[in-house]
């Protein structure tokens, strides 16, 4: 890929979105730098569904749920991937030999896919992670790829 890239896990967006979250800052300085360098920014199609029940479950409002997924879809170079039954049997690969759930999995198997970085909150997929892919967390992302 000749475009800077990275895959960025649910947790991300869900932070940058709220606030209220402990990590809300950090993903939100993320977001905004690589926005700002005009990195492309990959999510597999869950994402929009985990977006959209953080929100939800989190504000009680689906209005504003929808409202954050209208946002979300406008960033610039986001590209929302699909899961198709390659992505899912490399993502199963995955979760049974690194023993990551199964959503996380999809995240990780994009970024193995696509050879790009992976941006995640979750300390599992940071930790579980095939040891050749690149996972860091948002308060990372100016050391790891500014740096």
């Amino acid at each position: 890929m000749n475009d800077p890239a990275v895959v960025l896990d649910a947790s991300v967006l869900v932070a940058g979105m709220r606030p209220g979250e402990v990590h809300h800052v950090a993903a939100r300085e993320a977001l905004e730098m690589l926005t700002r360098q005009h990195w492309r920014l990959f999510l597999p199609a869950i994402a929009l569904a985990e977006v959209a029940a953080a929100i939800g479950r989190g504000t009680g409002s689906a209005a504003r749920a929808e409202r954050e997924l209208t946002l979300l879809r406008q960033t610039p170079r986001l590209m929302i991937m699909a899961v198709d039954a390659s992505l899912g049997e490399r993502a199963a690969a995955i979760a049974g030999s690194h023993r990551i759930r199964g959503c996380d999995a999809v995240y990780v198997a994009l970024a193995q896919m696509l050879n790009i970085p992976l941006i995640t909150l979750d300390r599992e997929q940071r930790e579980r992670s095939p040891a050749a892919l690149s996972v860091f967390a948002p308060d990372e992302v100016r050391a790891r790829l500014f740096g």
